[in-house]
């Protein structure tokens, strides 16, 4: 879903184009993840839960990269099925239901990194500046995109 509103642009077709590229790379990233996994992992000593980790997050980048080069690489040889995703993604409703989605699930997670910290702090300090990083990094991150946004449009 993020990929197709970052690459949603005036020209389908080349939009259609980078997205089959991002997903090759969805997919080169995945495989990474599972050659880690079978040759690195096995003698690292890590505990259940980061092995847990690369065979979770290998599975689904590799498995989204699968499902969209799929459906892009459909979408580039049938026009009757293009057309009618272009209709629906280009739709002015569709793009602000997604757009809404994205800013409420966005405020949603910076207030719950916020009020984690003050449950985490007195429980784990490493926790806390882990969460702190993540809510300085969303703030500088709307900030600078904000400033950029401004200027460009």
């Amino acid at each position: 879903m993020l990929i197709k509103q970052l690459l949603t642009g005036g020209d389908y077709n080349k939009s259609l184009r980078q997205r089959r590229w991002a997903s090759i790379g969805m997919l080169v990233i995945g495989l990474v993840g599972f050659a880690c996994y079978f040759l690195l992992v096995p003698d690292s000593g890590l505990s259940d839960y980061a092995r847990g980790f690369y065979l979770g997050a290998a599975s689904g980048i590799t498995s989204g990269a699968v499902v969209l080069l799929a459906r892009t690489h459909y979408l580039l040889t049938h026009p009757k099925a293009q057309r009618k995703a272009k209709i629906k993604e280009t739709d002015e409703r569709e793009r602000h239901i997604v757009r809404t989605a994205g800013l409420m699930a966005g405020a949603f997670t910076l207030f719950a990194a916020v009020l984690s910290l003050f449950v985490v702090l007195p429980l784990n300090t490493d926790v806390f500046y882990t969460l702190l990083a993540v809510v300085c990094f969303y703030s500088a991150a709307f900030f600078l995109s904000s400033l950029w946004l401004s200027r460009k449009l």
